[in-house]
């Protein structure tokens, strides 16, 4: 009776684990459909002549930013539920999960996005900002904002930096003395250990989350309305573009692992 009071309990975690995960793929389809419709709008607003009033950019930048707030937000809610599929989703590609960091994207990436697109940018324009013209994106950086930038980035490597201190400390307790007593007792009471490291887990994601929108959020306030709505583009097009290729990659692994067992 216990056994199969188990079995049930067990069947039931795996069923819910399973529609969660079915339920944010979905989600997170939506969300790359609405990232491909918000990148339209920055490419038009970033080409547009004469350039958009300031504050018809700035209700845009809002907007997408918004959209990041709400992903992390969606994300929080499914986390609780289960937060195992955060650490191996199966909506990226395997592409994406090499640069994985605590359930997503490394934060100081964003600063190094930044830093390619304005030397880009810079390079594209360089003679007429040498004859005192001025470009309306991110190689038009101010000492000022660059100052700031610095800040920001220092910041969050001290931040990053202890987040992936607390990230190793929970990996590392699956070697743990209890760990080692359940393991050799065959796993019995291994649920109750796993639940704490599980706990330890959620908060690692959210610190980290958190990390990842304020980091947006905080070079976005730096940047006036058109730099931040080319940075906008610049994170988009990378986030879409490695989507895509891991995507398609992955595909044709699985098409060529099939063609082979069929032939076998």
């Amino acid at each position: 009776m216990a056994e199969a009071a188990g079995a049930t309990a067990a069947q039931n975690d795996i069923n819910t684990a399973s529609g969660n995960n079915e339920q944010f793929n979905s989600f997170f389809q939506r969300f790359l459909a609405e990232q491909s419709r918000h990148l339209i709008d920055l490419r038009a607003a970033a080409t547009a002549y004469p350039h958009p009033p300031a504050s018809d950019l700035q209700k845009l930048v809002e907007r997408v930013v918004s959209h990041y707030e709400d992903y992390y937000q969606a994300k929080a809610a499914y986390a609780q539920h289960d937060i195992t599929m955060m650490f191996s989703p199966t909506w990226t590609s395997s592409t994406e999960d090499l640069f994985m960091w605590a359930g997503g994207w490394r934060p100081t990436a964003a600063f190094h996005l930044l830093y390619s697109k304005s030397s880009l940018q810079l390079e594209a324009r360089l003679e007429e900002i040498l004859q005192g013209m001025r470009t309306a994106n991110l190689g038009n950086l101010s000492a000022v904002q660059l100052q700031a930038v610095d800040g920001l980035h220092r910041s969050t490597i001290k931040t990053e930096r202890a987040i992936t201190e607390k990230w190793a400390a929970v990996q590392e307790e699956v070697a743990a003395k209890g760990m080692v007593e359940i393991a050799a007792a065959d796993g019995e009471g291994m649920e109750g250990e796993m639940e704490g490291k599980r706990e330890r887990a959620l908060s690692v994601l959210q610190q980290a989350d958190k990390l990842r929108i304020d980091t947006i959020k905080g070079i976005v306030g730096i940047l006036d309305c058109f730099q931040a709505v080319h940075f906008l583009i610049a994170a988009a097009e990378l986030h879409l573009a490695v989507h895509k290729y891991g995507r398609e990659r992955d595909d044709a692994t699985f098409a060529a692992e099939a063609q082979t067992a069929a032939v076998e």
